[in-house]
C-alpha cells in the first residue's frame, strides 16, 4: 500500500483456500488487482516439487503472466519466491522477497532429506533468476549469502501502518494473554503446544482468572483434544487491532526463527507488551530494547508471571516501544527504501 502511493503497482494474488474473506488492502490503491485460485501442479511435476512450490501454485496465474505484456513494468516483485516458475524468462528484473528461508525451516523442522533437497534446489533457481533479494532480517540475509555469495541483497524489516495500528484510547485488560499466528504454520503450532503443555498449567494454577486467546487462521489439530480451561481458540479475525489493544501482553515462545516478525511489530505499534524468545525476534532491530526477551522454558514462564504481577510496568515500557516502532518501522519510509533498491537495478 505504501509503495503504491509512490509508484504504480499492479498486484496478482493467489487466494487462500477455504471461505472467502475480505481483502486486507484497499484494491483502489493499485493500478489493478488480479485474484487467482490455487491449483494442483501437473502430475509429472508434483512429485518433484517442494512443499512451498506446491502450496503457491496457480495455473490461472501462470497463464495470465504468459499472456500479459510485462514490458511496461520496471520489476516483478515476488512476495513468495516459490511463484518464480510462473514468471516468464523474458520478464523485467525479478525481485524476490524472502519472509523466511525455507531451507533453514525444513532443516529445523526435520523434514525428510528429499524435501530438503527440493527446497535447496528451488532456492538455487531463485538465486539465479532474481536480480535482487529482499530479506526481513540481517540474519537471513547472511545465511542466504553464505550459500549464494554473488546475490544482490537488501534488508527490509517488517513494517506497520501507524494510522491503523495505534495504542488504545482506554486501559488494557489484566490477565488477558494473546497468542497470535496462523496455525497452518508449523513453528506456530509447536510454540502453542509448548505453551499449553509447559507454561499454562503453572500460570493458570497461580492465577485462576488468567485467559489466553489464540488468534489466527487455521484449526487446532484434532489430536490435541479439548483446550484447558481459560483458553479460547478465536481463529481468524479480519481485524486483529481490537485483540492487540485489549491484551495484557502478546506471547511468542517460538523455537524456530522467521514468520513472526510482522505480528510483533504490529503488536508493538499498539503499545501491547511483547514477551518473546530471541529466535522469535530475529529480524527485528533493537529487539532487546522493544521486547521482553526470555528463552523458552522455565525462564519464559517465570517472565510471563512477573509481567502479569506488574502489568503497569510492562505497559509503560511498551508505550515507549510504540513511539519508536511507529516512526522507525512505518511502511511509508520502508517503501522509500524498497523503491531505491529496485531503482538501483537499472
Amino acid at each position: 500500500m505504501a509503495l503504491a502511493r509512490r509508484v504504480e503497482v499492479e498486484v496478482c494474488a493467489v487466494r487462500e483456500p477455504g471461505p472467502e474473506r475480505p481483502l486486507p488492502v484497499d484494491a483502489d490503491a493499485f493500478r489493478a488487482l488480479h485474484l487467482f485460485p490455487r491449483s494442483p501442479l501437473p502430475p509429472g511435476l508434483a512429485p518433484l516439487a517442494a512443499r512451498p512450490e506446491r502450496w503457491f501454485h496457480s495455473r490461472p496465474l501462470a497463464r495470465w503472466l504468459r499472456a500479459a505484456d510485462l514490458s511496461s513494468f520496471d520489476a516483478v516483485f515476488l512476495d513468495e519466491p516459490w511463484l518464480l516458475r510462473a514468471v516468464p524468462r523474458t520478464s523485467p528484473p525479478v525481485v524476490a522477497h524472502h519472509h523466511k528461508l525455507e531451507v533453514e525451516l525444513a532443516r529445523e523442522l526435520g523434514h525428510p532429506w528429499h524435501e530438503r533437497l527440493r527446497v535447496a534446489r528451488l532456492e538455487r533457481l531463485v538465486a539465479l533468476r532474481a536480480a535482487l533479494h529482499v530479506f526481513a532480517g540481517e540474519e537471513d540475509r547472511v545465511r542466504f549469502l553464505g550459500r549464494h555469495p554473488r546475490a544482490q541483497t537488501m534488508v527490509l524489516p517488517a513494517g506497520v501502518a501507524p494510522t491503523r495500528f495505534a495504542p488504545p484510547a482506554g486501559p488494557r485488560e489484566e490477565n488477558r494473554l494473546l497468542f497470535f499466528g496462523s496455525l497452518g504454520y508449523e513453528p506456530n503450532r509447536r510454540a502453542l503446544r509448548w505453551l499449553l503443555d509447559e507454561a499454562w498449567p503453572e500460570l493458570s494454577a497461580s492465577r485462576p482468572s488468567l485467559r489466553l486467546r489464540v488468534v489466527g487462521a487455521g484449526e487446532l489439530p484434532a489430536s490435541w483434544g479439548p483446550l484447558p480451561a481459560g483458553i479460547e481458540h478465536v481463529g481468524y479475525v479480519a481485524d486483529p487491532l481490537p485483540e492487540l489493544q485489549r491484551a495484557t501482553a502478546l506471547v511468542a515462545p517460538l523455537d524456530i526463527a522467521g514468520g513472526s516478525r510482522q505480528k510483533l511489530v504490529e503488536a508493538l505499534a499498539t503499545a501491547c507488551p511483547v514477551l518473546a524468545t530471541p529466535l522469535a525476534t530475529e529480524g527485528l532491530p533493537q529487539a532487546e530494547e522493544l521486547v521482553e526477551l526470555a528463552p523458552r522454558g522455565a525462564a519464559f514462564t517465570a517472565r510471563v508471571a512477573e509481567l502479569l504481577e506488574d502489568p503497569e510496568h510492562a505497559w509503560a515500557r511498551a508505550a515507549a516501544a510504540a513511539r519508536t516502532v511507529r516512526t522507525a518501522y512505518a511502511w511509508s519510509s520502508l517503501a522509500e527504501d524498497l523503491e531505491r533498491g529496485v531503482a538501483g537495478l537499472g
